[in-house]
């Protein structure tokens, strides 16, 4: 009897983390790992629920500021592209490396050039992206 109830509270954790959406996820298809990128690349990727708030957060790797990139617009099929800015206009950032992520469903309102000490806060978040700027 035990087993049982055991199993089905276990079960009822499991269904209400999916309804949730605690399992959402989240991939940078694009810009590949490692490469180099201009000063407005696109970043691409894919999320399993196309109803997410989807943010791209750039992370100049010498200074311990984290860049909240421009709103995305998902699709219905999860895919979605945004346009972002890897360092400063001109040639001061050349050379120099940025991580990159996109968050899912942050738990605070982000804007456009937000400036955070971290990473936000979020239901979903992708791999690390770190890119060079050329």
């Amino acid at each position: 009897m035990f087993q049982k109830v055991s199993f089905s509270i276990v079960l009822l954790m499991v269904a209400f983390s999916v309804a949730n959406g605690q399992q959402m996820n989240l991939r940078i298809s694009s810009p590949p790992q490692n490469s180099q990128v201009p000063e407005r690349p696109f970043v691409e990727g894919v999320v399993s629920d196309p109803k997410a708030k989807v943010w791209v957060i750039v992370h100049p790797m010498e200074v311990s500021d984290y860049w909240v990139q421009p709103a995305i617009t998902v699709k219905e099929d999860g895919t979605w592209r945004v346009q972002i800015y890897i360092g400063r206009p001109g040639a001061k950032d050349i050379g120099k490396s940025f991580e990159i992520m996109a968050v899912a469903n942050p738990k605070v309102s982000l804007r456009e050039g937000m400036v955070l000490g971290e990473w936000p806060e979020v239901q979903a978040r992708s791999q690390v992206v770190e890119v060079r700027r050329r």
